[in-house]
């Protein structure tokens, strides 16, 4: 579950422009989301009555003390971030005319708590990437051949006494993903169903040893 999740049911701030809390405090990630998507709300144009096109590109401006919070959360926010704008644009019915991208920004104007967004529409060369969620953190594939396990020698190194030293290794040649034991004590399941090899594709769940892995596929925009 996404550290944003647990806030997103019992939301339902409005925000306008830029905005002060009652009692200034820090900015909190849900207000973020909640700005982006008023944002994506109010600049959504109808071009037919199949066809609603929302802004892709948002940037975020915050205060000093804030900007600085929020960046030292780093990747793992603009995920999430990116994710609930996407979830909220396929329940409106929206659609972008190129891939979602968020930025945050520092603007020396604003104060502790206050937030405001601007938009656009921009068509973005965008660039797929691997990544396997675990225990709340993301690890972006960056090689064909990654190996998972509890040895600090694997690429990714978990702390879990249930893996072998170097459990499996996920592969990828840019377009298409797979997954391969290495041999493995325990064994590594799929979907539930123990596996030696084979092909892997988004959003696929992979348990070793007392772990869970989700593998992803994530867009991102060249160039941020």
């Amino acid at each position: 579950m996404g550290f944003l999740d647990k806030f997103e049911k019992g939301l339902e701030r409005v925000v306008t422009g830029a905005f002060t809390k009652t009692f200034k405090s820090e900015l909190q990630p849900v207000e973020i989301a909640s700005a982006i998507r008023s944002e994506m709300d109010s600049k959504a144009s109808i071009l037919s009555r199949e066809r609603i096109l929302a802004p892709n590109t948002f940037t975020v401006h915050l205060g000093k003390a804030d900007f600085e919070r929020m960046a030292s959360l780093g990747e793992p926010l603009i995920s999430e971030l990116t994710d609930l704008a996407t979830r909220h644009a396929l329940k409106q019915g929206f659609q972008f005319g190129a891939a979602l991208a968020i930025r945050l920004v520092e603007d020396s104007s604003l104060t502790l708590g206050q937030i405001t967004v601007e938009s656009a529409s921009h068509k973005l060369e965008v660039e797929w990437t691997p990544a396997l969620d675990v225990a709340g953190k993301r690890y972006l594939l960056n090689k064909s051949r990654t190996t998972v396990g509890r040895d600090e020698s694997s690429d990714i190194a978990i702390d879990d006494t249930g893996m072998s030293r170097k459990h499996f290794e996920l592969l990828w040649d840019g377009k298409n993903a797979g997954i391969r034991d290495l041999g493995s004590t325990n064994g590594t399941r799929v979907n539930g169903q123990a596996v030696a090899e084979g092909p892997i594709a988004a959003d696929t769940v992979i348990q070793a040893g007392r772990s869970e892995f989700v593998f992803r596929i994530i867009a991102r925009s060249v160039g941020n």
